[in-house]
């Protein structure tokens, strides 16, 4: 099976798909960015030559690990056409994504596709991965994408989804770049080439629909022309099925050990993620431990300190309660002696008046005695 510029389709094909309408969900690229007008833009370009209908619901500022769920939701949730008429779903995105965000691409992209499967029973699931340009990226940049695009392949694949890597199309070819990864109009129509030839050779051509010709009343001359064109389209036709891989060819071979090297290159890098995460939780925990027992330390001290208060102020209400009974001891004291001194006050007063009183009966006597002298 041929590969167009350097995309590679599924080895298995999966017919024509019927319905009239094309759905486009994606970013910047798949919104137009860098064409000259919406109808010079991917997703035009592809859907006329498909001849199918156009329903676009990319944004500028979408990526598939921020902002391509919400595009998918705007499609389930459009109302105004039948979905069942819907042929294909082409998702479109991944050189924006930063490979920090390479965990989230994955689910996003996994995500992505069970949601439009929802919403869209009846399409075709197409994996535009990559579309734009590249010129300008560092080669740190473009190993980068070439991980992030190679998880959203796998992905896809996995899903049973055609899948396309469109990073090759435009490449670092200036001419077809309209700034950044935008292409301009002649990289919009490369990138709509090649999806269409991807989506044609998905459709396949089996055997047992022969081609019919047109019945009509000519001359024996163009009978006999009509039955060769019908003879050579029946060959080619059988040629293309004949010729259609079943993955064991030598190419087939290749592409499944390149799709498996492709793989585990993203694992190991998710794996390295994982791994600085995991380091990053880990000294995360130690700088916590260390703050842990900091205060746990602080919290001795001011325990001990608080111990040593106690104790002191135990030491102080113990004192205090001594001062206390010595008080009462004095107080008890004192008071026995003031009792002492009153009883001792009262007899020294009750002998004063006794020795006053017999003084006074002598000072009487006396006078009595004067008196009866002074008679005689």
């Amino acid at each position: 099976m041929s590969a167009y510029a350097g995309v590679t389709p599924n080895l298995l094909r999966s017919g024509v798909r019927a319905g009239n309408l094309i759905v486009w969900i994606g970013g910047p690229v798949t919104n137009g960015g860098g064409a000259s007008t919406g109808s010079k833009r991917m997703s035009s370009i592809a859907s006329r030559d498909l001849n199918l209908s156009e329903k676009n619901y990319a944004a500028a500022n979408a990526t598939v690990s921020n902002g391509l769920a919400d595009r998918c939701h705007a499609a389930r949730d459009d109302t105004s056409y039948d979905h069942a008429h819907v042929a294909y779903v082409v998702l479109a995105g991944g050189l924006e994504d930063p490979i920090s965000a390479l965990a989230t691409v994955i689910a996003k992209a996994r995500d992505a596709i069970n949601e439009c499967r929802k919403a869209f029973p009846a399409a075709r699931i197409v994996w535009a991965a990559g579309p734009g340009c590249i010129t300008g990226a560092t080669i740190e940049a473009r190993n980068d994408q070439t991980t992030v695009i190679n998880a959203i392949t796998s992905t896809a694949r996995r899903m049973d989804a055609l899948t396309l890597d469109l990073r090759s199309v435009c490449g670092v070819d200036r001419t077809l770049q309209s700034s950044g990864i935008l292409p301009n109009d002649e990289g919009h129509a490369r990138l709509a080439e090649t999806i269409v030839d991807a989506i044609r050779d998905d459709q396949g051509e089996p055997v047992d629909q022969p081609i019919t010709p047109t019945r009509t009343y000519s001359s024996g001359l163009n009978d006999w022309a009509s039955r060769q064109v019908e003879a050579t389209r029946r060959r080619e036709a059988e040629k293309r099925e004949a010729n259609r891989p079943t993955g064991t060819e030598l190419g087939g071979v290749t592409q499944k050990l390149d799709e498996l090297t492709q793989a585990q290159g993203v694992q190991q890098v998710l794996l390295e993620q994982q791994q600085d995460e995991l380091e990053d939780h880990q000294n995360t925990l130690e700088v916590q431990q260390k703050a842990i027992k900091a205060a746990q330390d602080q919290l001795k001290i001011q325990q001990d300190t608080l111990d040593k208060q106690q104790q002191a102020l135990k030491g102080v209400v113990d004192d205090q309660g001594d001062t206390v009974s010595s008080l009462e001891t004095i107080t008890t004291k004192l008071d026995a002696q003031q009792k002492e001194i009153s009883r001792q006050a009262q007899q020294l007063i009750d002998m004063e008046n006794y020795r006053t009183g017999a003084l006074l009966e002598t000072l009487a006597d006396y006078e009595r005695r004067i008196s009866a002298l002074e008679g005689r």
